[in-house]
């Protein structure tokens, strides 16, 4: 599909794997992966008049709601990746923007659809997309997944682990809240490093439900819904407000 690619719509991102984007296991790590696709988005907004000082402008910025990534193969450490994006319609009130990487051989490794909310500074409310719909490079024929990023479902199944965070100043990005790695940093450090030695994650899914702000207590719960399938879900201890839910589907490692 790499052929296909090309044109206005489409943005690409040479990229290497760094020593810091990866685990105890040299792949690249799900949070370092996000920073991927945040930084891609960003630029390619911004190459369309749409990034964040162009928001700024307008009294609003991007806000990530939905995303879902389906994992052939991570990335290992040194290894020479292709990732592009391209805005591939719209949803209601959602933007939406798909993902590939591809290795230098031209293998797939990861396939990611997300769903961006335009938001006044003020309100915290979402803007329509009459603009956007008129003026970005849309290409909806060319989809990197089967679906949207969809509605993850309510935990119902029995505790598996739990870790507790506080939001520190770290944590805060240029909209001023916890920036979407940290909540899938802290939803992978919920899974324990020996359950991770033998498992690596297939399919995760994330909704970003409410802001996080500095100083928060955060409560990090993980629900097993079957042998390989987890419910995530970020609460606001103080509020009891979630701040996201998460689906991971695990996979054994396969060492060969």
């Amino acid at each position: 599909m790499r052929d296909k690619l090309t044109g206005k719509s489409f943005l690409k991102h040479d990229l290497v794997v760094h020593s810091y984007e990866v685990g105890f296991n040299r792949s690249l790590s799900l949070p370092a992966l996000f920073g991927y696709f945040q930084e891609i988005a960003w630029e390619h907004a911004t190459q369309n008049d749409f990034g964040w000082e162009n928001l700024l402008e307008k009294n609003a910025f991007w806000a990530l709601s939905r995303v879902k990534v389906e994992i052939a193969h991570l990335p290992k450490w040194t290894e020479k990746l292709e990732l592009y994006t391209w805005p591939s319609g719209v949803d209601g009130l959602f933007a939406l923007r798909d993902f590939l990487l591809y290795n230098e051989r031209g293998e797939l490794l990861v396939s990611a659809s997300s769903s961006w909310l335009i938001v006044d500074i003020k309100s915290r409310r979402p803007h329509r997309l009459d603009s956007f719909k008129r003026n970005f490079p849309i290409n909806d024929q060319i989809r990197a997944l089967k679906e949207n990023a969809g509605k993850v479902a309510a935990p119902s199944g029995s505790s598996f682990s739990e870790i507790q965070v506080k939001v520190c100043q770290g944590d805060i990005d240029v909209n001023g809240h916890t920036n979407n790695m940290r909540y899938v940093e802290w939803v992978m450090n919920a899974f324990p490093l020996e359950f991770q030695k033998e498992f690596e994650p297939k399919t995760f899914e994330i909704n970003f439900l409410h802001e996080g702000m500095e100083g928060d207590s955060c409560l990090i719960q993980s629900f097993k819904e079957s042998s390989n399938s987890f419910i995530g879900a970020i609460c606001n201890t103080n509020t009891q407000k979630e701040l996201a839910r998460t689906h991971v589907i695990w996979q054994p490692i396969n060492n060969c």
